[in-house]
This record gives structure tokens, sequence and C-alpha cells, in this order.
């Protein structure tokens, strides 16, 4: 890492412990039952820091992106690491295909949602839009065992589907991906399935119904409760009714 670059990573290093408070650390950590060093930053307070300390330095090019965010990593501390996530958010554009390696490392090393959902939901995803060679790496993950994993390579699915050109080239990729994983047991699985196809219903409410109703018997009650949340009270009484007579009783 060169001078400039850690000159960055200390100063928003040394600016999210100076924004810490103990109290939102505690509550923090409690919450999100994270072995992780907390100094209770709130989320809009590091992103203001990210976009400040970058902006005093002056545009990154991809090797210090990367450098910065494998920096602020490092330490085991959650306000550091959701600065890294941010930094690789905001930079997404410089992304290539070859940094899911680097992606997946820091989900595998995670151990939170917090830091996966960011890491997924949005890094991954915007990244998918831009490099669709992508898609083999995330179908990947969906098929691993490991939680963290398997839910980012879900959830990676969730800005495309929300996009107008992302929905018509993913939503087969996506269904073929998630079919097997809807018996799935692990809540956070369960959850980010939902989550997708909650997403994709905003505009594509059709496509939704007609993949989820033959499979209601086989989803949970947390996929399905977000899955029929965008749809018609017509839809929703469909799949409510499916569920129940699947012997499921009411989704919980």
């Amino acid at each position: 890492m060169d001078a400039a670059t850690a000159l960055l990573v200390d100063e928003l290093s040394a600016g999210l412990r100076r924004a810490g408070d103990p109290v939102t650390a505690e509550s923090t950590k409690r919450y999100l039952k994270s072995d992780l060093q907390h100094y209770g930053v709130r989320m809009p307070v590091i992103r203001t820091l990210v976009a400040g300390t970058v902006r005093a330095h002056g545009p990154l090019d991809h090797a210090r992106v990367v450098s910065c965010a494998r920096a602020l990593w490092r330490p085991e501390v959650h306000e550091s690491r959701m600065a890294a996530a941010i930094l690789l958010e905001r930079h997404v554009r410089l992304l290539e295909a070859e940094d899911t390696a680097l992606l997946e490392e820091l989900v595998r090393d995670s151990r939170t949602w917090a830091l996966v959902d960011l890491l997924a939901g949005s890094v991954a995803g915007r990244l998918l839009l831009r490099k669709p060679a992508a898609v083999d790496t995330y179908r990947r993950w969906a098929a691993e065992e490991h939680q963290w994993i398997r839910r980012s390579g879900i959830l990676a699915f969730l800005v495309p589907l929300g996009d107008t050109e992302g929905f018509p080239r993913y939503w087969h990729v996506f269904t073929a991906t998630a079919d097997p994983l809807l018996e799935d047991p692990r809540f956070f699985v369960r959850k980010a399935l939902g989550w997708v196809l909650r997403q994709a219903s905003r505009k594509h409410a059709d496509d939704v119904y007609d993949w989820f109703l033959p499979r209601v018997g086989r989803s949970s009650g947390v996929t399905l409760r977000e899955a029929v949340r965008h749809l018609d009270a017509a839809r929703r009484e469909a799949v409510l009714t499916a569920y129940r007579h699947e012997g499921r009783g009411a989704p919980s």
C-alpha cells in the first residue's frame, strides 16, 4: 500500500473512532449478536465519512480502491469493515468480474448479515449489471452450503431484478438458481429468497406469481411473506390459500 493510500485509511479510521458512541456501540453489538469490536457509528455517518475522506484525497483507481478496502477490512471492527464495503459500493464502476474473488473473501469473513447484505445485495448486484460474466460465480455461491455465501448468491440478484434491462436477462437465471433452495431450513437463506422475489414483483408481479404459486408447498412462511408483499389482493390470497391447502397453516 502506497503512502497516499495509507494516509487515506488512517484518516478514515481515526474519523470513525472519533464519531463513535459507547451506548450505540453496545446496542448495535447486541442487536447484531456480533463478536466484532464496535465503535457505535451509525450508517449515515459512516457513509458521510467515507465520502468526505475520499473526496479530500482525490479520485481512486482500481488498485487503490482494492488496497483501501483490504486495509479497512483487516481490523476486526464493525465500522471499519462497513467503511470498506461502502468504499467498494461507491467505486463499483471500477470493479471487474474477477473482483468477485475479493467479495467472496470478505463475505466469508463477514460473520454478520449486516456486512453480507451490503457486499452482496449492493456491490455484487451492481457489479453484475456491469459485468454479466459474474453470474457464474453467483450461481456457484448460491449452491454452496456456507450460509453467508449462499445468501450472497441469492442477494446478488436483488439489484439486477429491479433494473429494466436486468430483469429479462436474469429472471430465469435467478429462478433456476432459487428453485432448489426453497426448502433450505435457514432463516437468512429463506429471507433472502423472499426479498429478491419481493423486489422483482414491484414491476413484474405476473412473473413472480406464475413462478411462485406452484412452489408454495415447498416454500417457507418467511419467503412467502416477503414474496407476496407487492402482489395485488387477489394474487396474494391465492398464494396464501395454496399455502394453507398444503397443510402449512398461516405463514410464520
